[in-house]
C-alpha cells in the first residue's frame, strides 16, 4: 500500500510537474512574444508618432493658405513656416515650392552647420532649385493629388525623408509645402528603443539597406561614413549582414504575434540546427509597415538566444527540484497560489482601467520574484508606458466614449445629427507675429486647453485643431440627448473661463484673446474615415461649413465681445427657456442658397433658475 500510494504520488506529481514545464515553456514563448510585439508596436508608434509631426505640419501650413492667412512668399509665410519648425520637434526643414521649381521657406542649423548656432530658425530664400534629385522629386510631386512621401533627399547635411500637400484655393493648386525629415532622427528611436528593451533595434528601407541604426545617431556618423541606405552586407554589422539568410521560427505563430516575423540568424553555424543557447545565434523580429515611400519600411531588432536559453534553464531546475520536494510544493503551492491570486487581481484591476482607457488611474505593476509575473508586470508597464505617449496625440475622452458605448461597428462611418461647434480666436495673426515662436504655441496650448476642458464637461467631442481654431461636436458617437443645449452650454463655459483668465492674462502680462464661436445642428456623416492604415473618427458633412460660416460672421455680430457666439435657427429651436437668445437676422452665409436665421447668445440660466425672456427684441 505504501508503495501503491507512493508511485500514486509520484506518477501524479511527475505528471502535474511534466505539463508544469511544458506550460512555463509555453510561457516563455508567449512572453517572448508579447515583448516583441510590445517591442515592435512601440518602434512603430514611435516612429509613425516622428513622421506624424511632419505630416500634422504640412497639414496646419496647407490649412492656413487655404484660409488666406498668408501669400506665396510673404512675411506671415515665413512666419507660418517658422512657427511649424518650432511648433513641431523632428522636422529639419519647411519649404514651399512652386510649379517652376522656385522654392523658399526655413530651416534648423544642425550641429555641422558652420555658419548659424545649432537649432536657429533661418529663412530660406526663393531660389530655383538647381538640384537634379530635388528638382526629379518637385516634378513628380506635381503629377500626384493630396498630401505624400517622396524619395530620400540626400544633400551635404544628411540624408532626409520629406512629406509633401498641396497649397490649394479656390480651386486651383498654387504651390506644395513640403516638410523634410533627417532620417538621423529615425536612429535617435532605434538608440532609445535599444536601451530600454536590451536589444539591437534597426530599421530597414524594404529588406535590402539599412534606413535607421543606433550606429547612425551618432553626430559622428557622416563623418565617419556611416550612411543611410547602405546595404546590409557593407554595413559592418555581422548580424544585419545575414539578415537575409534568416530562418523563421516555427514556436513562433501568428497566435503568438501580430504581423510580426520572429527568426534565427546564424553567424557561423553551418549544421542548420535551431539552437536556443548559442552565443554566435541570434534572434530577429521584423514587422513590414506602408505609406512612407514606394518601399515598404522593416521594423525590427536582434538579441541573442542565450537569453531565451537561461528562461528555459531556470524552467527545467524549477522542476528538478519539485521532484525532490513534493511535500514542500503543495505548502508552497497553496501560499503561493494565494499570493498569485492578489497578484493577478492587481493586474486585472489595471487592466480593466487600461479597457476604459483611464491611463491616469493606472499604476505601475511592482516586481515579483516569481519570473512570469516579473516579466508580465515589466511587459505591462512598458505597455503603460507607450500607451501613456501614445494618447498624448488622440481624443483620449473621444476613445473612453468608443469603449464605454459597448456597441458593435459604432465607430463605422453613419449618417447622424449632431450639433457642431467651430471656434477661432480673433486678430490671432496679427498677434503672433508680435511673439515668438514658442510663445505664441504656448499661448495656444493655454488657450486649448480652455477650450477643451468645457467641451469635455459638456459631452462633447473634439474633433480637431485647425491653425488658432477648434472643431468640436455633441451628439456622437455617444447618443448625447439635448447635444444642442451642450454645445451651447460650452460655449457659455467658454465666455466665462475666457472673461477669467483674460482678466489674470493682464496681471501675468499675458496678451487677452478674444474669439468668435459659430454652432449649428444638422445632419453630417461620422464615424472613421481615412486610409486602411491611418483613420480618424471625424465629421463631413455642411454643417460643419455652416458653423464655421457662423464663427466667421461673429466679427460682424459682436466685433469687439470677449466671445462672440452665433448660433443657427436650428440650434435656436432646440433650446428651451433657460437659454436667451438674441435674434440677429437672417444672413446668407457663404456656399449656402438660401438666407440662414442667425441668433446671437445671451444669458444662459442654471437648471434652479427662473426661465428668462425667450426672444429678447432687437433694438430699432
Amino acid at each position: 500500500m505504501a508503495m501503491s500510494f507512493g508511485s500514486l504520488v509520484f506518477l501524479s506529481v511527475g505528471g502535474v510537474l511534466a505539463l508544469s514545464v511544458g506550460a512555463n515553456l509555453r510561457n516563455t514563448f508567449d512572453l517572448l512574444g508579447a515583448q516583441s510585439t510590445l517591442l515592435i508596436d512601440a518602434m512603430e508608434d514611435l516612429l509613425r508618432a516622428e513622421m506624424g509631426r511632419a505630416e500634422s505640419a504640412v497639414d496646419g501650413v496647407a490649412q492656413l493658405y487655404k484660409k488666406g492667412e498668408f501669400q506665396i512668399d510673404d512675411e506671415a509665410m515665413s512666419a507660418a513656416l517658422a512657427s511649424a519648425l518650432a511648433a513641431v520637434p523632428g522636422v529639419n526643414a519647411m519649404l514651399i515650392c512652386t510649379p517652376d521649381l522656385i522654392c523658399r521657406g526655413a530651416a534648423v542649423t544642425g550641429d555641422n552647420d558652420a555658419k548659424y548656432p545649432a537649432g536657429t530658425i533661418r529663412k530660406l530664400p526663393a531660389e530655383t532649385e538647381k538640384s537634379p534629385q530635388v528638382r526629379a522629386v518637385l516634378e513628380e510631386r506635381q503629377q500626384v493629388d493630396g498630401r505624400r512621401w517622396g524619395a530620400f533627399v540626400a544633400n551635404e547635411y544628411g540624408l532626409f525623408a520629406n512629406v509633401s500637400a498641396p497649397l490649394s484655393r479656390d480651386g486651383a493648386t498654387k504651390a506644395w509645402v513640403i516638410a523634410a525629415v533627417e532620417l538621423q532622427n529615425l536612429s535617435k528611436i532605434t538608440q532609445e528603443l535599444s536601451s530600454r528593451f536590451g536589444t539591437h533595434a534597426f530599421i530597414l528601407d524594404g529588406d535590402g539597406s539599412i534606413l535607421a541604426d543606433q550606429r547612425l545617431a551618432s553626430p559622428d556618423a557622416l563623418k565617419n561614413g556611416i550612411l543611410p541606405l547602405t546595404p546590409l552586407a557593407n554595413f559592418g554589422d555581422p548580424v544585419l549582414a545575414g539578415y537575409e539568410a534568416r530562418k523563421p521560427e516555427a514556436e513562433f505563430s501568428t497566435q503568438r504575434t501580430r504581423d510580426i516575423e520572429v527568426a534565427e540568424i546564424q553567424l557561423d553555424d553551418k549544421d542548420g540546427s535551431t539552437s536556443w543557447d548559442g552565443e554566435n545565434t541570434y534572434v530577429a523580429i521584423t514587422r513590414e509597415i506602408t505609406g512612407y515611400g514606394d518601399r515598404p519600411w522593416t521594423l525590427g531588432a536582434y538579441f541573442k538566444t542565450s537569453q531565451i536559453g537561461d528562461e528555459i534553464e531556470r524552467v527545467m531546475g524549477s522542476a528538478m527540484l519539485g521532484l525532490f520536494a513534493m511535500a514542500v510544493a503543495v505548502i508552497v503551492a497553496i501560499l503561493l497560489g494565494k499570493r498569485l491570486s492578489r497578484r493577478i487581481q492587481a493586474i486585472a484591476g489595471q487592466a480593466t482601467r487600461v479597457a476604459d482607457f483611464d491611463l491616469d488611474g493606472v499604476t505601475p505593476l511592482p516586481r515579483s520574484r516569481v519570473l512570469e509575473l516579473d516579466n508580465q508586470a515589466s511587459a505591462f508597464n512598458a505597455m503603460l508606458i507607450g500607451l501613456r505617449a501614445f494618447s498624448t496625440y488622440i481624443p483620449r475622452s473621444l476613445v473612453a466614449k468608443l469603449v464605454r458605448t459597448g456597441e458593435i461597428g459604432i465607430a463605422e462611418p453613419r449618417e447622424a445629427v449632431v450639433t457642431v461647434m467651430f471656434t477661432d480666436i480673433a486678430g490671432f495673426t496679427t498677434l503672433s507675429e508680435q511673439m515668438d515662436a514658442a510663445a505664441a504655441a504656448r499661448l495656444l496650448n493655454h488657450h486649448f486647453a480652455i477650450l477643451c476642458g468645457a467641451v469635455d464637461a459638456h459631452g462633447g467631442t473634439v474633433d480637431k485643431f485647425l491653425g488658432d481654431g477648434m472643431l468640436a461636436f455633441f451628439g456622437a458617437p455617444d447618443r448625447l440627448k439635448g447635444h444642442a443645449a451642450a454645445a451651447v452650454r460650452a460655449a457659455a463655459a467658454i465666455r466665462e473661463e475666457l472673461d477669467k483668465d483674460n482678466l489674470e492674462a493682464a496681471g501675468e502680462g499675458r496678451p487677452p484673446l478674444h474669439v468668435r464661436i459659430g454652432i449649428h445642428t444638422g445632419s453630417v456623416i461620422v464615424g472613421n474615415i481615412g486610409a486602411s492604415d491611418r483613420v480618424n473618427y471625424t465629421i463631413v458633412g455642411d454643417t460643419v461649413n455652416v458653423s464655421q460660416r457662423l464663427q466667421d460672421l461673429g466679427k460682424q455680430l459682436e466685433p469687439g465681445a470677449t466671445a462672440a457666439i452665433a448660433i443657427s435657427g436650428e440650434t435656436a429651436s432646440r433650446l428651451d427657456e433657460r437659454f436667451e437668445r438674441i435674434p440677429a437676422g437672417k444672413h446668407r452665409l457663404r456656399g449656402r442658397g438660401e438666407a440662414t436665421e442667425v441668433f446671437q447668445l445671451g444669458k444662459v440660466a442654471t437648471s434652479a433658475s427662473p426661465p428668462m425672456d425667450v426672444q429678447r427684441a432687437q433694438a430699432g
